[in-house]
């Protein structure tokens, strides 16, 4: 019986190393590429809301309203209760751009967060750059 015989080779052995790493970036970081998701999406219900509303103002409070609902956390803080945002955004972050020709609205988010590495106990930041864009021309029938 011969050593490939065996089953295990190098490429085997790499395999399985991929698959740990694999996991291992599932556990660290998946949560929150699947929390970047619902900020596109917050981002895209702007960018339409933005189709009836001219005041960037109102769509910025529509943004972090969704965000609160979304991202919102109980957490103590020396022996109190206090409310946080998973994320860390503020107001700064969200950047608005209308164009009149072509009529359109341009909507840019950045944003950070801290996700644990298991088995490290350490934190590492993690910034996502979004963006959503909507046509505001008048629809023809």
């Amino acid at each position: 019986m011969r050593r490939s015989d065996l089953g295990v080779t190098f490429i085997t052995v790499l395999m399985i190393l991929a698959a740990v790493a694999g996991v291992f970036w599932c556990c660290t970081f998946a949560e929150a590429y699947w929390e970047n998701f619902e900020v596109t999406r917050v981002l895209h219900e702007a960018a339409n809301l933005s189709y009836r509303e001219g005041d960037d103002e109102k769509v910025k409070d529509f943004i972090f309203k969704e965000l609160h609902h979304l991202f919102d956390e109980k957490v103590d803080d020396h022996g109190r209760m206090i409310t946080e945002m998973r994320i860390d955004i503020d107001r700064g972050d969200v950047r608005i751009e209308r164009t009149e020709i072509p009529h359109f609205v341009h909507i840019w988010v950045t944003y950070s967060r801290d996700v644990a590495v298991p088995l490290l106990n350490q934190q590492r930041r993690v910034t996502f750059n979004d963006y959503a864009e909507q046509d505001l021309s008048p629809v023809k029938w």
